[in-house]
């Protein structure tokens, strides 16, 4: 399920931080509340995949300036996507938000102003996918003192963790193991991000890239997200022609 939230600022001024992810998805996991306290308790169980993502807030015409650092709305129509495998999850938001449309992100207000259910693309052996949020990929190093590191692109550890991220969902998700586990990325352009949960920073990328191999595994990455952390905004993604980003 594949949904476009938009949302109109009643805060005037309105302020929203440039690292608003866990903001965003604070609203998100209140109005799930909402409407089903239970299904929300799951979704907080920790280390567990929650099976959606969701972007970063788009601003209209990308209309704000940076004062006190932070993004000065100058127009107040905003969006966000959202995308899980799990319909009841996205039945649930959708809800929950209708009964509720008065949302806060951060210490600004909005009003929710539409809901669009989007048509899912049929995802093939190969695709070009552009991130609608950025992906974190990470890795554990011990060398003494156990810890983990985030990676980028210019690793082959990037490669092979997205990958094995893929399949655990997939496992997770279906309770088998996929009959086709062929998965392998190209990157066509790539923007280096530090993203901040809280009080963590998080190294993530922003990209333009192929995707090719298990249509299995390339549909879970475009529905429940590519990488980790996809529950605090990171890892959704696009699918666009392959001719119009060369």
């Amino acid at each position: 399920m594949r949904l476009q939230v938009n949302l109109v600022a009643v805060s005037n001024p309105a302020f929203i931080d440039f690292n608003h992810s866990y903001h965003l998805a604070s609203m998100i996991y209140r109005a799930v509340e909402r409407i089903d306290p239970r299904l929300s308790l799951e979704l907080h169980t920790p280390s567990t995949f929650k099976f959606f993502t969701f972007s970063r807030l788009l601003v209209e015409g990308k209309n704000f300036r940076v004062e006190k650092g932070k993004m000065r709305l100058l127009n107040p129509n905003v969006r966000f996507f959202f995308s899980t495998l799990q319909k009841h999850i996205g039945v649930a938001l959708v809800e929950g938000l209708l009964e509720k449309p008065e949302v806060k992100i951060g210490d600004a207000k909005f009003v929710v102003s539409e809901i669009k259910v989007l048509k899912e693309k049929e995802i093939g052996r190969k695709e070009r996918f552009i991130t609608l949020s950025p992906i974190n990929v990470t890795t554990v190093v011990d060398n003494g003192r156990r810890r983990i590191v985030d990676l980028y692109p210019d690793s082959l550890k990037f490669y092979e963790n997205l990958k094995k991220n893929l399949v655990r969902k997939y496992v997770a998700y279906y309770g088998r193991e996929p009959e086709d586990d062929d998965f392998r990325i190209r990157v066509l352009r790539s923007k280096m991000k530090r993203i901040q949960v809280k009080n963590t920073f998080h190294r993530c990328v922003e990209m333009v890239f192929d995707a090719e191999g298990s249509k299995e595994l390339l549909e879970i990455g475009y529905k429940a997200g590519f990488g980790e952390r996809n529950s605090m905004g990171f890892g959704m993604v696009k699918a666009v022609d392959s001719r119009s980003i060369s």
